[in-house]
C-alpha cells in the first residue's frame, strides 16, 4: 500500500525546522489516511495540557489515501486540530484541487506547530518545503489574497488553502477556503492557522504522483462511473447539486425554521435553489470529478443584480433561509459567498446569526446590545451586517456571537442558553433531530458534536424496508421516526463515513447517490489501486478504529457521556404539526443499545479491552513530536 502514501513532512513555524520521512506501513493499512491519520497524529502527540489556541497545538492537512489517484472524486482535504470552538476534536474537510496537488508533491500529512513571528504562508513546490513571508496579504478576503499568494510563490498554476480575515481575528468559527466555493468550514480550523500566523498553504507539483495505474483500477474506475450514471438521481446531482434540496426538508415537516421555532417555513418555496435555475452561469467541479455539483450563478435582479459567485449548498443554504426566516434565495448565495470572502463558516455562522435573531425576537438581546441593528426574521440588511460584525470582531455582540453558539450564550446569559441548539459546541443542522431519529442519535455521539456529515444516517430515509431488513435486522430503520434499529445503523453509519474521510472519496456518490454504506463499492476500488484485497468488512474495522481515536482524544480533553445529549427541547417537546406531528427523541434507550454495540462502558469511555482490540493502547498523547 505504500507506492500510495506520500511522506510525513513536519513544519515547526516557531524555529522554521522542516522535516520529512515516509510513514511505516502499519499506520497506513491501519489509518488510511485524510481523516484517520490526522487522529492517529493528535491522539499520539497531543498533550492535554495544550489549549486550542497555543502555538503547540498540533495543525494537520491530509489528503485522502486516495486523492491524487485515477479514482474519481478524490479531491477531499481533511484538517484537524484542537478545536477552539468546542475544545474538543477539530475536524473538517474541503473539496476543491489542493488535496491531491498536496498528494502529487508526495506528502500524505502536513503536520504545523509553532507560530511564525510574521504572518507567513508554507509553500510547497514538489519535495521542496519553504515558509514564507506572507505579510502583503494579511488581512485581505479570500478571494484577492488568493490572487496575490500566487504572485508571491510565483506561479499562477498553484493551489491555495487559505484563511481570511476571520481566521486572522482568531474567530471561533474561522475556516479554511480550500477552493473557490470549497471550505474546511466547522470547528474553527482558520483560528488555530490565525493563531499561528499562518496565512496559507501553497502548493505546486512538479510531477504527476503515481503515473502508473493498473488496469485493474482503471477497470474499478470505469464501473463505479457507470454505476453512477445509471442512477435516477444523477441528472439531479449534476443539474442542481444540493441547492434544491433547501425544500426537502421542509417537505418532510422536519425543517429547524427560526432557530426551530417552526418546522415548516411559509417562504420555502423562494429559498430553495429550484427558484433561481435560471441564474446559472456554469457548472464547476474539484479534482476528477464528473458530476460536476457545484455551480457559478451570476444574480440578475434586486440588491444584489450583477453579483457572480458559487451558488451554494444544501445546508448553508438552509441556515441563512430558513433558519433566519429569509425567504429570498438570493440573499442567502450573496451571504453564503461573503462568508467564503471573510473565511468564517457559513453554516455555523448561519446558525449563530438565527440564534441571536430569536434572541432579539423575545427580548433577551436589546436595540442597546445591537447598537441599533434591527435583528428581525428574514432582515437580510441586518443578517449581512452581523457577518462583517463577527468577522472582524466589531461592536460588542459581534464579538460574542464570533466565539460560537455556546460561548455565545453562556456570555450574554439572560435565559440565552435554552435556545442556544447545540451539541458539545457545534450547532445543529437544519434536520430537526425529532423528524430524524438515526440523525438525531448521530448528532448526540458525533465526535466534532451535532454533526450530519460525520454520520450520514441516509437509510433511515432512503432504503425501502426489505433494505434496511436485510442491512439492519428490522424493517423499522426505513421508517425515520422509529428508534428501533438505529443504534446499529448509526454505529455503521460513523464508520463508514470515517473510512471515506480517510480514502479521500467525496459523501455524495458514495452516501447520496450509491448508498454504499457496507462499503462494498469503496474496497473494490481500494484493492483495486491498493493490490491488494479489501472487503467492506474490513474496512469498517478500520472506520471503528479511528471512531474510537477520536473518542480518546474528547475524552483526553474532558468529554464525557454526559456531553452525548441533545438539547432539552427535543427530547421533550413534540413536534407541533405536520408529518412529525408528536414525535420526540427517546434518546437514553438508543445511546444504551448504542454504547452497547461499540464495545464501550456504560459512561460511554472506551475499555482497556476495546483500546487493545484496535490497537490503540499507548496513543497518550505524550510521545515527542520533535523526533519524528
Amino acid at each position: 500500500m505504500n507506492h500510495l502514501a506520500g511522506d510525513l513532512v513536519h513544519v515547526n513555524l516557531t524555529t522554521g525546522e522542516i522535516k520529512r520521512r515516509p510513514w511505516p506501513e502499519d499506520v497506513i493499512k491501519s489509518y488510511l489516511g485524510g481523516r484517520g491519520l490526522a487522529d492517529y497524529i493528535l491522539l499520539k502527540y497531543l498533550s492535554r495540557s495544550v489549549e486550542p489556541l497555543d502555538p503547540g497545538n498540533i495543525l494537520v492537512f491530509s489528503p485522502g489515501f486516495l486523492s491524487g489517484t485515477r479514482m474519481i472524486t478524490t479531491g477531499r482535504l481533511h484538517i484537524s486540530a484542537r478545536s477552539p470552538l468546542t475544545g474538543f476534536l477539530g475536524s473538517s474537510n474541503g473539496g476543491g484541487h489542493f488535496a491531491a496537488e498536496l498528494k502529487a508533491c508526495g506528502i500524505s500529512a502536513l503536520i504545523v506547530t509553532g507560530r511564525a513571528e510574521k504572518p507567513s504562508f508554507i509553500n510547497i513546490r514538489g519535495e521542496e518545503v519553504t515558509i514564507e513571508d506572507a505579510t502583503p496579504v494579511w488581512g485581505l478576503k479570500t478571494h484577492e489574497a488568493r490572487r496575490k499568494l500566487k504572485e508571491l510563490a510565483g506561479d499562477n498554476q498553484a493551489r491555495v488553502i487559505l484563511i481570511g480575515p476571520a481566521g486572522e481575528n482568531l474567530s471561533a468559527l474561522g475556516c479554511v477556503v480550500t477552493d473557490v466555493g470549497h471550505a474546511a468550514g466547522r470547528t474553527g480550523m482558520g483560528a488555530v492557522m490565525g493563531s499561528k500566523n499562518l496565512k496559507a498553504v501553497v502548493a505546486r507539483k512538479t510531477a504527476s504522483f503515481n503515473r502508473e495505474v493498473p488496469e485493474k483500477a482503471v477497470r474499478a474506475v470505469k464501473e463505479y462511473i457507470e454505476k453512477l450514471k445509471s442512477l435516477p438521481c444523477w441528472e439531479e446531482w449534476t443539474t442542481d447539486g444540493s441547492s434544491t434540496s433547501v425544500s426537502w426538508t421542509d417537505r418532510l415537516g422536519a425543517c429547524g425554521v427560526k432557530n426551530f421555532r417552526q418546522v415548516t417555513f411559509e417562504g420555502i418555496e423562494t429559498a430553495c435553489g429550484s427558484a433561481y435555475r435560471d441564474l446559472l452561469l456554469k457548472h464547476h467541479s474539484c479534482y476528477n470529478c464528473p458530476i460536476h455539483c457545484r455551480a457559478f450563478v451570476r444574480i440578475d435582479r434586486g440588491r444584489h443584480a450583477g453579483f457572480i459567485g458559487d451558488r451554494g449548498e444544501y445546508e448553508p443554504l438552509s441556515m441563512w433561509g430558513p433558519r433566519c426566516g429569509n425567504p429570498d434565495g438570493l440573499e442567502s448565495i450573496y451571504l453564503c459567498n461573503l462568508c467564503d470572502e471573510y473565511g468564517i463558516d457559513s453554516m455555523e455562522t448561519g446558525s449563530v446569526v438565527a440564534f441571536a435573531i430569536d434572541l432579539f425576537e423575545r427580548g433577551i438581546l436589546t436595540k442597546e446590545d445591537t447598537e441599533g441593528l434591527e435583528l428581525t426574521w428574514g432582515n437580510a440588511l441586518a443578517m449581512e451586517e452581523m457577518v462583517h460584525r463577527m468577522a472582524n470582531r466589531r461592536t460588542w455582540l459581534g464579538n460574542v456571537l464570533t466565539q460560537g453558539i455556546k460561548r455565545a450564550a453562556e456570555i450574554i446569559g439572560r435565559g440565552a442558553e435554552k435556545y442556544a441548539y447545540h451539541v458539545k459546541g457545534l450547532s445543529l443542522p437544519i434536520m430537526d433531530p425529532r423528524g430524524f431519529k438515526g440523525s438525531g442519535l448521530g448528532y448526540a455521539v458525533a465526535s466534532r458534536g451535532a454533526d450530519f456529515c460525520h454520520v450520514y444516517a441516509k437509510p433511515e430515509y432512503a432504503y425501502t424496508p426489505e433494505q434496511a431488513l436485510a442491512a439492519y435486522g428490522t424493517e423499522k430503520v426505513a421508517d425515520r421516526l422509529s428508534e428501533e434499529g438505529k443504534p446499529l445503523l448509526v454505529k455503521q453509519c460513523l464508520c463508514a463515513n470515517a473510512v471515506i474521510d480517510s480514502l479521500g472519496i467525496c459523501k455524495i456518490p458514495e452516501f447520496a447517490m450509491l448508498l454504499d454504506f457496507d462499503l462494498a463499492e469503496a474496497a473494490k476500488v481500494l484493492s483495486a489501486f491498493a493490490g491488494e484485497e479489501f472487503t467492506g468488512e474490513q474496512l469498517l474495522k478500520i472506520g471503528e478504529r479511528i471512531i474510537n481515536a477520536e473518542r480518546l482524544f474528547n475524552f483526553r480533553f474532558g468529554a464525557t457521556g454526559s456531553d452525548d445529549t441533545l438539547p432539552g427541547k427535543f427530547l421533550t417537546e413534540p413536534v407541533p404539526e405536520g408529518p412529525c406531528k408528536g414525535s420526540v427523541v427517546h434518546l437514553e434507550p438508543m445511546l444504551k443499545e448504542f454504547y452497547s454495540l461499540m464495545g464501550w462502558n456504560e459512561n460511554g469511555s472506551v475499555g482497556e479491552a476495546k483500546k487493545s482490540e484496535l490497537g490503540l493502547e499507548g496513543l497518550t498523547g505524550e510521545d515527542d513530536l520533535a523526533r519524528i
